[in-house]
């Protein structure tokens, strides 16, 4: 289970910021939430070169569509 901590909008996609370990996470990632929406995850950001560890935390996706809200919840389908 993944909670939203940020969003921010990218053209016709949205930048997530995802709280749980993400290591399962990759491009082309089926993520539905509460509601049973899915959304796609079109790509995963680097994980910080000083402490790769941290994707056990938190990562930032890039996702369509563009629904999410921060304190939404979602799972890998």
């Amino acid at each position: 289970m993944y909670k939203v901590l940020d969003v921010f909008k990218v053209a016709n996609m949205l930048s997530v910021t995802l709280e749980g370990n993400c290591d399962e996470l990759k491009n082309g990632t089926k993520l539905v939430d509460e509601n049973n929406k899915i959304y796609s995850v079109v790509s995963v950001a680097m994980t910080r070169h000083d402490n790769p560890s941290d994707i056990s935390k938190s990562t930032t996706v890039l996702i369509t569509p563009c629904d999410l809200k921060k304190g939404n919840s979602l799972r890998i389908a």
